[in-house]
């Protein structure tokens, strides 16, 4: 617990500062992004589990093939070695975290399920049991168990996060690197110790919807092994380093927000793209004379600034022409009108 005990001691730097601040920017767009995304939310989820099982496998060197890796993120499969056995555990372990990320508790009963649930058919992962400390001086002792250990670990941090009194990805990392450094594990310490923290992180950032964070961590691995040498380093002490690996948490995040940005542009112009389509279906079905406000009625959700362009568009290409000017001026149309018009929706996904 040596990270988190010395928290405050930890001054951030101007740079992180404002990493910070374009972080949680980028935070306060996440309903606008679910309403962007709400129809193809499904198919997001699925391409993000896929990615991020991708990812860890590379990142745990797991051999596994990446055909057969698309195969298990696809489909319920029978695992043909323990490494696609605990794939396959990975795999359910995220699904039932990204069905309800904000219930997510940071429980020593929690931790426990999740054991059990990586474990699965796989080699058993379990608390370590610790040394022996004397109780009297006539010799008796009492075992420390690790999962006791990981009980006050757990308190201290949410502790501090009840406190509000220190930024939320300074703490998440100073809590990992204390659960690595605190060696609590019979084995897949590491593992568990990126679930957990993947875990904290997914239950106050939604954006993993749509980014796998895990894509990003394999990205930034040599800084994120690096940061945690460099943190293990004073651990012991009580002045553990944690910069490096904060850092590098906030670069993960805002890499993870800016493709989601990205996708976000994209995704809302082939969306503009549709609706301009089905206004020039409508103008094709509608009466020859026809007003702007005709076009409202039919198409409620669609904005006027869509509406303008279409028009511009279609006047330009030469198919309608204006009657007038001012609000009350009607449009012709000068191509012949359909009874049927069918435009092809667009996608982002091949499945």
């Amino acid at each position: 617990m040596k990270s988190l005990e010395n928290i405050n001691r930890i001054q951030l730097t101007n740079e992180t500062m404002l990493s910070l601040l374009s972080l949680y920017e980028s935070k306060g767009k996440s309903f606008y992004y679910d309403d962007l995304f709400q129809r193809d939310r499904q198919a997001f989820e699925k391409k993000s589990l896929a990615t991020s099982l991708l990812a860890l496998c590379s990142y745990f060197n797991l051999d596994v093939t990446i055909p057969r890796v698309k195969l298990l993120a696809k489909k319920e499969m029978v695992a043909k070695n323990k490494e696609e056995q605990l794939l396959i555990n990975i795999k359910n372990v995220l699904t039932i975290l990204h069905e309800k990320p904000a219930e997510f508790e940071l429980l020593i009963n929690e931790i426990a399920d999740l054991l059990k649930l990586l474990s699965r058919n796989f080699d058993p992962i379990a608390f370590k049991t610790g040394e022996k400390e004397p109780l009297t001086i006539l010799g008796k002792t009492k075992t420390r168990h690790k999962k006791d250990e990981l009980e006050r670990l757990i308190e201290l941090y949410l502790s501090h996060a009840k406190a509000g009194r220190h930024e939320l990805t300074q703490l998440i990392s100073n809590f990992y690197v204390d659960f690595l450094n605190m060696d609590l594990l019979t084995n897949q310490n590491e593992l568990v110790g990126i679930i957990i923290l993947y875990a904290l992180l997914l239950s106050q950032f939604n954006v993993f919807k749509y980014a796998s964070f895990f894509k990003y961590l394999l990205k930034e691995k040599d800084a994120w092994q690096q940061g945690i040498i460099t943190a293990s380093y004073y651990w012991q002490s009580g002045f553990a380093q944690t910069d490096l690996v904060s850092r590098t948490l906030i670069n993960i995040l805002l890499d993870c927000y800016k493709e989601v940005d990205d996708l976000a542009h994209e995704f809302s112009f082939e969306v503009d793209l549709n609706k301009s389509d089905t206004i020039e279906n409508s103008i094709l079905k509608i009466d020859e004379i026809f007003s702007k406000e005709d076009l409202r009625k039919r198409h409620p959700n669609v904005s006027d600034a869509t509406i303008d362009r279409t028009l511009k568009r279609l006047k330009e290409e030469e198919k309608i022409r204006p009657l007038g000017k001012g609000r009350s001026s009607k449009w012709q149309r000068i191509v012949p009108g359909y009874k049927k018009f069918g435009s092809k929706q667009l996608t982002l996904f091949d499945d």
